[in-house]
């Protein structure tokens, strides 16, 4: 990707850090601090695991981190992480396609393409489309028929989107991500074959929304699947019909949402998490990795499967290693009761007691 160098002292206003050192060093590039050399800018955003050298020209780091060998330039701020952010940004801008439509890219004259938008040589939009100001379709996208792609919204080579999708401002969907296929709905007949229920809604993606390679997003049966404002989708991501994802959520790789699911605002749901239909999350319920939720939760993290509170599922997964000694042992204990019991009715009965 493409960098761009800059003076310490830009990077000390961009992270509003204090400077030690000279402003007017010219850094070349943002690297890893295990990586860094001569001319580079390196972030040691954690402290505890500090690289055993570290040859950057100038360092940023928290303000009361302390290690031996640091370079004669720093930038102290108050949060390492949040400045990697920034400078992350500073040093690679990113490149902004001019307007346009290549050779070699189908858009039926009856889509409506702003003269900024970027239409890549091998990509479709058919009719009654809509690209907004600085939108990006790449090579081998298909926008259907009547789909909305906001300003500066970008979909990456190979990305779908079915007639029935709204996508926002400012979305970027990568690689080989399908929205509005059809929801994973069907009834069956008297004689039990399976007949499709006809998908006949659309989906909305919000603004400032990011989804990852290779999701599918199903379009809603009558109304509309819905993804909030914010919200973060990782890669392999499955969303049925349907389901309304709140603002500034956070799907993780391989998590699955089932069918008319609903989830609050700044949900977590981690890593192969998996959520029956027509269930309800609360506002900020986080999910744990591999969790399987069968009913509704309002509030707190849960882990486990079935998911339990997260105090309860530590206290349940401690256990589970030792439940093979803890059967053995209760299996000695109900032998050991059998005969005490035993001994207890024969003596009550006056019977001669056998040790």
């Amino acid at each position: 990707m493409r960098e761009i160098a800059h003076t310490l002292g830009s990077v000390a206003d961009a992270v509003q850090g204090e400077l030690t050192g000279e402003r007017d060093v010219v850094l070349r590039g943002l690297r890893a601090p295990e990586e860094a050399g001569e001319g580079d800018l390196a972030v040691l955003v954690d402290p505890r695991r500090p690289p055993a050298r570290c040859g950057a020209t100038a360092l940023v780091l928290g303000r009361s981190v302390e290690l031996p060998g640091l370079p004669p330039n720093t930038v102290r701020v108050k949060d390492a992480r949040r400045a990697l952010t920034v400078l992350l940004s500073l040093f690679h801008p990113g490149r902004g396609r001019a307007g346009g439509v290549q050779a070699g890219a189908f858009v039926d004259p009856g889509a409506d393409v702003d003269p900024t938008a970027f239409v890549a040589a091998g990509a479709t939009v058919e009719a009654g489309a809509r690209l907004g100001p600085r939108a990006e379709v790449h090579a081998g996208a298909y926008v259907g028929e009547g789909v909305i792609v906001g300003e500066e919204s970008i979909l990456f080579p190979n990305v779908t989107l079915y007639e029935g999708t709204v996508v926002g401002r400012r979305v970027r969907i990568h690689a080989g991500t399908v929205i509005g296929s059809d929801g994973f709905g069907y009834d069956r007949d008297a004689a039990g074959v399976q007949v499709k229920i006809p998908q006949v809604g659309g989906v909305a993606v919000g603004d400032d929304v990011e989804i990852g390679a290779n999701c599918a997003i199903d379009r809603a049966t009558l109304e509309t699947t819905w993804i909030g404002n914010g919200t973060k989708i990782d890669n392999l991501v499955q969303i049925g019909h349907n389901t309304r994802i709140g603002e500034h959520c956070c799907l993780v790789g391989q998590a699955g949402i089932a069918g008319s699911v609903t989830l609050g605002r700044f949900c977590v749901v981690a890593g192969q998490a998996g959520i029956a239909d027509h269930v309800t999350l609360g506002d900020g319920v986080v999910v744990g990795a591999q969790c399987g939720v069968p009913s509704d939760l309002p509030s707190g993290v849960w882990l486990g499967t079935p998911a339990l509170p997260r105090a309860h599922a530590r206290r349940v997964l401690v256990t589970l290693p030792h439940l093979p000694e803890m059967r053995r042992e209760l299996r000695d204990l109900e032998e050991r009761c059998t005969r005490l019991e035993a001994a207890l009715e024969r003596a009550l009965s006056g019977g001669p007691e056998r040790s």
